[in-house]
């Protein structure tokens, strides 16, 4: 009896490993820009607005990015560092600073409603002189 049940169970799970987005999760993608250039490169992270789901990031290279993400009502965070030309001493390393304002990644307001299935694309138009304070 066990081995039929077997039998039956592991296939249905092996088709939920192999099969990329689930039904509470969708892909989705987008461009971000900065100051109307697409930002070179940095993370995207999408959190959960009711604390029901896990966050999901991806990276952003040359302003784009796609990231599976569970399905539903979603605050969006956008970090980028460059290099402060510093050295960090502790560990030998030269610094970085996170260079965009915090409206956009600690404070954020941004936001995204994600759906089940094929989603329009999530852009995000940022501004490097924006209220730096977030406040």
């Amino acid at each position: 009896m066990k081995g039929i049940l077997l039998f039956l169970v592991v296939p249905l799970l092996l088709q939920g490993c192999f099969q990329g987005t689930g039904a509470n999760e969708s892909e989705v993608s987008g461009l971000i820009k900065l100051d109307g250039e697409p930002l070179p490169d940095g993370t995207i992270t999408f959190i959960s607005a009711d604390n029901t789901t896990h966050s999901a990031q991806g990276k952003i290279q040359e302003g784009e990015y796609v990231v599976t993400v569970p399905v539903g009502e979603k605050r969006v965070e956008i970090h980028a560092s460059r290099w402060t030309g510093k050295p960090y001493e502790k560990y030998d390393i030269m610094e970085t600073e996170q260079y965009l304002p915090a409206i956009y990644n600690e404070k954020s307001q941004l936001t995204a409603d994600v759906k089940p299935g094929e989603n329009a694309p999530f852009n995000f138009e940022l501004d490097s002189s924006a209220q730096k304070s977030g406040k």
